[in-house]
């Protein structure tokens, strides 16, 4: 029998859930419930009749706290709950408020402020916990993870293969890549690409379609923008190791407390790099097997969002 190490835990998930554009939402409310937690979901954005009615997340919230008890109140991002929104709801609920924020450092300004109003605050990019302590916030690294249920081996089909593939919005620093790679065949999905955004199973079969799955974090290479780079492992990172697409990533400082470089994933430094490797990978099918397989078990081993889940209860309530 698995274990439900936090059985009984009252938990009020505030996030997005949408299971074409937005399916984060929801896998964290089935890793809390795997973990033993009764989860309430508040939707963060304004949908329906709460859109028709002008409901406020913060009012909405509250109607949510008053019809019963909360141990904890989790929060994704939460850029549409005010810090006097949090200190008024926190009035009225005897719940701890966690903060679990998925942009920094691109939004260090907006999440600096967030913070102090939260008994926790937890960002994916260590760089930032400078700027949390001098805010006088508690906060705490937390990286980003997988959903096994979802991000899994499939089978593409011949629409999706290619020799390397790219999905991510687009940046200017990824179209750089991207065109430095163009010989030897790169297929692009995204927000403002031209083949478009890919959700739901496209999304896993665009990933799983590519020989070697190519990340660019954003502002990568971008002199004017170092401290918007950060070291934080984006979703991909955990996305295609679980996948099963070995993965050629640029050296984000965060990775390595994750995976094992040349072993479960190649780190490249510049796109002359980037270029270098990519032709030694598509050179090599014993390397790309070995790289997929050792990351996929890390990914399953350490990675998914019940472990992150786990990790995050724990810190919070000690």
């Amino acid at each position: 029998m698995t274990a439900r190490p936090f059985a009984g835990l009252r938990v009020v998930l505030v996030a997005a859930f949408n299971p074409r554009y937005h399916r984060s939402g929801l896998a964290l409310a089935a890793a809390l419930e795997e973990l033993g937690c009764e989860v309430r979901r508040c939707e963060e954005r304004l949908r329906g009749l709460n859109a028709l009615l002008r409901r406020p997340l913060a009012k909405r919230l509250r109607a949510l706290l008053a019809r019963g008890p909360a141990s904890l109140v989790l929060v994704l991002k939460g850029t549409k709950l005010e810090p006097a929104d949090v200190l008024e709801l926190r009035a009225v609920s005897r719940a701890r408020w966690v903060n679990w924020f998925p942009d920094d450092p691109h939004e260090l300004h907006v999440s600096a402020r967030l913070a102090p109003a939260y008994d926790r605050f937890f960002t994916h990019d260590s760089s930032s916990l400078d700027t949390y302590a001098r805010a006088g916030a508690r906060a705490h690294y937390l990286a980003f993870g997988c959903d096994p249920a979802y991000h899994r081996p499939i089978a593409a089909g011949a629409h999706w293969r290619s020799p390397l593939v790219f999905v991510g919005s687009r940046r200017p620093a990824r179209e750089r890549a991207v065109r430095a790679l163009a010989d030897l065949g790169i297929k692009v999905w995204g927000p403002g690409w031209p083949a478009g955004p890919v959700y739901g199973e496209a999304f896993v079969r665009a990933l799983s379609g590519g020989t070697v799955g190519v990340n660019v974090h954003q502002h990568f290479e971008e002199g004017d923008a170092p401290a918007r780079y950060g070291t934080g492992a984006n979703m991909r990172v955990f996305e295609l190791a679980a996948i099963g697409t070995p993965q050629l990533s640029d050296a984000k400082a965060d990775i390595t407390r994750h995976f094992s470089a040349d072993r479960e994933i190649v780190l490249y430094r510049s796109v002359p790099e980037l270029c270098d490797y990519a032709r030694a990978l598509l050179g090599d099918d014993g390397l790309r097997r070995s790289l997929a397989a050792r990351a996929r078990e890390r990914a399953l081993r350490e990675h998914t969002w019940r472990h992150r889940l786990e990790e995050l209860l724990t810190v919070t309530l000690r």
